[in-house]
């Protein structure tokens, strides 16, 4: 029997600015993210596929993670903020036909431990080196980020270069997204902005969770290393702008919309080679919607990472063809 479990997704103005901004993600009733009393639910299959669950000690706290598969290379699913590793369970089993599998929980999420280190997106990187060290798992690896999990994977990437052997950001945004749509807003567009970023997106005074630290996790984005020359897709859905409609004016939608489109271009050259596909028909979380728009890039991936040593980085990342 196909069963499902529901997650809770933010309330519904704040996630359409969020969905946009791709700071944000689903979480369960018992994320420390911030929720209001209206919620979207989102239905996720449960799977029985065969899997190893461990808790990791990656120095100072413990981390809950799955491992499924076997084989080289693995493919580690990295979540959007504050959402738990299950919400990838509508593309597990396909992948875990190919190859081994990583999904866990960062500090603070699920069943993982915060502990008394920082919660920002290169502690996190670090955290899931010593994770996958520790698991033994095949090299190299293929990292698939969703949302603020996408910022997540691209400080691993700029960390460990040599261990990488494929990127795919899934509907992540550019660090420079606040300071562009912002100059793109006058008025009470700017006004509307301007209060939603404040109640949202504002730092507090001792930070803990990875809520906390976003601010921090897009300043080390934009000092990080480039990215290896490796393969690269990014994911983006179509009309994340035209979503905000309730937010902005009509013209600010259309001027948003320019500035997503220029992102998502600036996003996916950061890689030479890498490729940009808009999927339409999907909200935010692509992996749920429409499953095959990320595996199938995924695939090709795990494919061309076997002839790494034959081919090198450079030439795989120049013949996908998705």
């Amino acid at each position: 029997m196909n069963r499902k479990f529901l997650i809770r997704r933010l309330p519904l103005m704040g996630a359409i600015l969020m969905n946009l901004v791709c700071f944000n993600s689903s979480s369960l009733p018992n994320s420390q993210a911030s929720t209001g009393s209206s919620q979207e639910q989102m239905r996720i299959p449960e799977i029985s596929t065969a899997k190893i669950e461990k808790m990791i000690d990656v120095g100072g706290r413990e981390l809950n993670c799955c491992v499924y598969g076997k084989g080289s290379p693995t493919v580690v699913l990295v979540s959007g903020l504050e959402a738990p590793q299950a919400y990838w369970n509508s593309v597990v089993p396909d992948l875990t036909a190919t190859a081994t599998v990583v999904t866990y929980d960062r500090a603070g999420v699920g069943k993982s431990e915060l502990g008394g280190l920082p919660a920002h997106g290169e502690r996190s990187a670090r955290d899931l080196h010593v994770l996958l060290g520790k698991l033994g798992v095949p090299k190299p690896y293929i990292l698939v980020g969703h949302s603020y999990g996408g910022s997540v994977a691209r400080l691993f990437a700029s960390l460990y270069p040599g261990e990488m052997g494929g990127l795919v950001l899934e509907d992540t945004q550019h660090e420079d997204v606040f300071e562009a749509m912002r100059s793109a807003l006058t008025g009470t567009d700017l006004e509307a902005f301007d209060r939603l970023m404040a109640e949202r997106f504002s730092t507090p005074e001792h930070p803990q969770t990875e809520a906390d630290y976003r601010e921090t996790t897009r300043e080390q984005l934009k000092t990080s290393r480039p990215l290896p020359r490796i393969p690269y897709v990014v994911l983006a859905s179509a009309g994340r702008a035209k979503a905000m409609a309730p937010l902005f004016s009509e013209k600010a939608i259309e001027r948003l919309s320019l500035i997503d489109e220029s992102l998502n271009d600036r996003l996916a050259a950061l890689i030479p080679g890498g490729k940009l596909i808009v999927v339409e028909g999907t909200g935010h979380d692509i992996h749920v919607d429409k499953p095959d728009a990320l595996i199938t890039p995924v695939l090709e991936m795990i494919g061309l990472a076997g002839r790494k040593g034959r081919l090198g980085y450079l030439d795989l990342s120049q013949k996908m063809a998705l």
